[in-house]
This record gives C-alpha cells, sequence and structure tokens, in this order.
C-alpha cells in the first residue's frame, strides 16, 4: 500500500507540473475551442453551408452502425480524433488548432438544433469529460511541438550550462555537433515527458466520457425530463 500511495503521489505531481508548467498553452487551447463553439452555436444559420456535411456525414456513420453508442466504439472514435489533435499540433500547430477549432463550431452548430436546455442536458455528463479531454490532446502536441522548437534553437544557440564547456565567449574551446544535440536535449527533456501526461490524461477522460455516453447520459436526461416533465423535452 505504501508503495501504491508513493507511486501515485509521483503521477499526481507529474500531472500538476504538466499542466502548471504549460498553462499559456491550455489556455490558448481553451480559447480556440471555445470561441468558435459559440459562433457555431450563435450564426448557425450563415456557417450552415460548411458545417452541415459534417453534421449529415456523423449521423450516416451513426445510422450504418460505423460509429454506435458502445462505450468502445464512443472511445475508439473519440480517441483518434485526440490522436489526430495531438499529432497535427506537435506537427504543425496550425493544422491541429484547425481540427480543435471545426470541432468546437461543429458542437455549437450541433446544439442549435435542441432545445438549449435540452442540449445540455444530454451531452453535459459526458461532455464535462470529453471537451477537456480532446482540448488536453491538443495542448500536449502543442508542448511537444514546443519541445521540438526549443530543441532546434538550443542546437544553434547552446546553453553552456547543460555542456562541461565553458562558454566560448570567453574562451577558445569549440562545442562539438554531439555535445549541441546533448546539451539542447537535457535542457528541453522535460517538455516530452509533460507531453505524453497530457496526452495520458486525455485518454483516461475519454474512457470516462465514453461510458458516460453510452450507459448514463441518456437514463441521466430522461430522469431529469420527469423531474421537470414537459418543461425539457427529449428525443
Amino acid at each position: 500500500m505504501a508503495e501504491f500511495k508513493k507511486y501515485l503521489n509521483i503521477i499526481k505531481e507529474e500531472i500538476k507540473l504538466a499542466f502548471s508548467n504549460n498553462k499559456s498553452l491550455l489556455f490558448f487551447s481553451i480559447l480556440i475551442f471555445i470561441i468558435p463553439l459559440i459562433i457555431g452555436y450563435i450564426y448557425a444559420d450563415q456557417i450552415s453551408s460548411y458545417i452541415q456535411p459534417v453534421v449529415e456525414n456523423f449521423e450516416k456513420q451513426v445510422e450504418d452502425g460505423t460509429v454506435t453508442l458502445t462505450t468502445h466504439s464512443l472511445f475508439w472514435n473519440n480517441f483518434k480524433v485526440s490522436l489526430i489533435l495531438y499529432a497535427l499540433s506537435a506537427l504543425g500547430a496550425v493544422l491541429g488548432l484547425v481540427v480543435l477549432l471545426n470541432n468546437g463550431l461543429f458542437i455549437g452548430f450541433y446544439g442549435k438544433g435542441y432545445d438549449l436546455a435540452t442540449y445540455i442536458i444530454l451531452t453535459l455528463p459526458h461532455g464535462i469529460f470529453e471537451i477537456p479531454a480532446i482540448i488536453i490532446a491538443t495542448t500536449g502536441g502543442l508542448v511537444l511541438l514546443s519541445f521540438l522548437l526549443h530543441f532546434i534553437y538550443n542546437i544553434i544557440y547552446p546553453d553552456y550550462s547543460y555542456t562541461d564547456i565553458f562558454d566560448p565567449y570567453f574562451s577558445n574551446v569549440k562545442i562539438s555537433m554531439k555535445q549541441r544535440l546533448s546539451a539542447a536535449f537535457k535542457k528541453n527533456q522535460r517538455k516530452i515527458k509533460e507531453s505524453f501526461v497530457l496526452l495520458c490524461v486525455s485518454v483516461v477522460l475519454l474512457m470516462i466520457a465514453a461510458f458516460i455516453e453510452a450507459n448514463l447520459t441518456l437514463p441521466f436526461a430522461y430522469w431529469f425530463a420527469s423531474i421537470f416533465g414537459n418543461a425539457l423535452p427529449l428525443l
């Protein structure tokens, strides 16, 4: 039990550091999702020609069984989206952010087709886990991109505090490429761990979201509707 608590505390500390050290990237990812979500809801009619084909494709996938409302299917579908967000954000930021932006637009636009209270009840139980998960996955990709950019920068402009060489500005010692690579990696390796931690947190949240969406969301919505009677018309 003591060993378990020890490792649990290590995991908690790593998660805390991953979030605290990347607050600005996380906040940026939240904005990239939230602003399009609001736009998608308010200006649904204006963006209908752009988003409606995506909605129809999603509904078709549900109808033909490509996407089923099971824990496994929902998790796998959302997991693929999160991996795409993570990979595209790491490879170039813009592509990943565009996918995240489109997810926000889609959710906002889709919600316009429902009574607002109904839509909230139908999405809130799993959405409080699923939405943070895709935002965190994007942030994890951006952190990995940050590592790559800082790594390249520190190869070109080495930080000599991470080498055994006295700063050449004050001496005639030359630094080799191997030493540049080693110093650059040592200085920035923490970001790789933080990126992976954020991805793992995203995956855990998606597991929880998939289980809730498949097994609890609709029963909860109908239970809620039964309490308020006709005040909350459902499907």
